[in-house]
């Protein structure tokens, strides 16, 4: 019987979610040897399995030695959801050639993850959820694309540096990670680029108070 649909523009909810404390993030992180707190800058990295991924492993894999031995960001890798990510870092972390695996086989809660997120200096990421709490913590990005959902999103947060998944390269990340290194000291006008998608997000709750009300 909906013959008036009313269509509004809001945003994704993810992008008002809270953090845990750094603090916590911080512990995670020397669970698995790292040493957050002495100054130590870190390339997050989340990929997921999908159709391709296993020919673009290789490339992640140069992106990841090459942020490393380039810019001296110790690779991080970040699972959103659990072990299919899990089993996709593996497969980068098995390619490494210079830098340090450090994999994450879980992340106990959506807000360590955020926190994590936060933590990093740049992202890599396969992951629409990882590039949304990285971009709203100011993080530069650089997406790998394998639905459109993505790309949207980069586009309304104002952040620019990704390729398709089926157009990766080595030399392609590679130069990504070069462009997105250079935002390092440019975080908190990236964060403010995602400013206007949270004011959008309060869409979601007034749109909701505006049929419960109705519907009474």
């Amino acid at each position: 019987g909906v013959r008036r649909p009313q269509v509004i523009l809001a945003a994704d909810p993810a992008v008002t979610l809270p953090a845990a404390p750094p603090q916590a993030a911080d512990a995670l992180l020397e669970e698995i040897g790292l040493h957050p707190r002495k100054g130590e800058r870190y390339l997050g990295v989340t990929v997921r399995p999908w159709p391709g991924f296993d020919d673009k492993a290789p490339a992640f894999a140069a992106a990841v030695d090459y942020a490393y031995q380039r810019y001296d960001l110790i690779p991080v890798f970040i699972p959103i959801e659990g072990k299919p990510d899990a089993a996709a870092a593996q497969k980068v972390a098995a390619l490494l050639q210079y830098a340090p695996a450090n994999l994450l086989t879980s992340c106990p809660s959506t807000e360590l993850a955020i926190a994590l997120s936060a933590r990093m200096d740049v992202a890599l990421s396969m992951r629409l959820h990882a590039l949304i709490f990285a971009a709203v913590r100011g993080v530069p990005l650089v997406g790998v694309v394998y639905d459109p959902k993505v790309s949207a999103f980069l586009d309304d947060a104002g952040q620019d540096l990704y390729a398709r998944l089926d157009q990766v390269t080595p030399e392609l990340l590679c130069a990504l990670v070069d462009a997105a290194a250079a935002r390092r000291q440019d975080r908190r006008a990236l964060e403010d680029k995602t400013a206007r998608l949270v004011r959008l997000e309060r869409e979601n709750s007034q749109a909701a108070a505006r049929l419960l009300a109705e519907s009474k």
